[in-house]
């Protein structure tokens, strides 16, 4: 499972990102171990419900680092991977909640961003009911320090969905140039439209990026389908494939699954950090960090 794969920046030293030459030697290192499957054995796995030996390449958020640096990779090795696209971006042109969080911190570091951000909260704009729920396991497999943990808490979890646009809106005001940061963050629909010709899949990775286990039925519905509407207008697949925003088990709930089943979901991926099982349950197929192969 892949995030932001780039060079090494100085103007974000505290983003979580993978250097390329990084990901070149894991690649390398995923092939002379276990080799890669093809496509059609993907998806012939999946449909059988086993899991043949091989890896699977998978790249969420929809980063311009993916076309920039990952797409020329794959066409040099003849490989090919899943990238999970969160619709939204391309309707508000502004970045996601959860990638405000991520360059935020990624340029000024967690601590002074927690700082200012407690400026702006009260007690009443945290969601209680969902601080037991998601705390002891939220990040616990991540090395992350305790600052980073407590601001991804705060502002991806813990605070009402009611405030946190405001909030992040208030960050970014004060620190960023949004508009021109929108512009080198994410896919454009043609990179998109690339990526599916050069033989990968783009898969949906809900509209907002919200948790959807904090979402009621309807909402959750609307997220999953109206990512894949959106994709479906622009490029033409026929295999549908999913991944939960944020990934851990409590991410995602029973209505996710019913709506799952619903659309006809082919597959969805969650992050557990576990090498899959000899036997898939489709919807909840297991992913590595790549962060855990950074020595190889």
């Amino acid at each position: 499972m892949y995030h932001y794969v780039r060079p090494v920046s100085e103007e974000y030293p505290n983003l979580n990102s993978l250097d390329v030459e990084i990901f070149k030697r894991q690649l390398d290192y995923f092939e002379k171990e276990y080799g890669f499957l093809s496509k059609d054995e993907y998806q012939n796995s999946v449909r059988k419900g086993r899991n043949p030996k091989g890896v699977v390449l998978t790249f969420d958020d929809g980063f311009k680092d993916h076309f920039e640096y990952v797409l020329p990779e794959l066409r040099k090795r003849g490989l090919w991977g899943i990238f999970y696209i969160p619709t939204g971006v391309y309707q508000d042109n502004e970045l996601l909640g959860v990638h405000r969080v991520h360059y935020l911190k990624g340029k000024y570091g967690s601590k002074a961003i927690l700082k200012e951000a407690l400026k702006y909260l009260d007690d009443s704009m945290l969601d209680h009911d969902t601080i037991d729920e998601f705390d002891k396991e939220i990040y616990a497999t991540e090395n992350y320090n305790e600052d980073e943990k407590k601001l991804r808490r705060l502002l991806n979890y813990y605070v009402s969905y009611k405030y946190r646009n405001s909030i992040l809106n208030k960050l970014m005001i004060k620190f960023f140039d949004e508009a021109k940061l929108f512009g080198e963050v994410y896919l454009s629909i043609e990179e998109i439209q690339e990526l599916v010709l050069a033989g990968n899949i783009v898969g949906a990775h809900t509209v907002s990026h919200k948790v959807l286990s904090r979402l009621p039925y309807q909402e959750q519905f609307d997220e999953i389908k109206n990512s894949f509407d959106f994709i479906e207008s622009i490029v033409s697949q026929d295999y549908k494939s999913f991944c939960y925003p944020y990934g851990c088990s409590s991410s995602y709930n029973s209505s996710t699954l019913k709506v799952l089943n619903e659309l006809n979901i082919n597959d969805a991926c969650v992050f557990d950090n576990k090498a899959q099982e000899n036997e898939i349950k489709k919807h909840e197929l297991s992913r590595v960090d790549c962060n855990q192969f950074l020595e190889v």
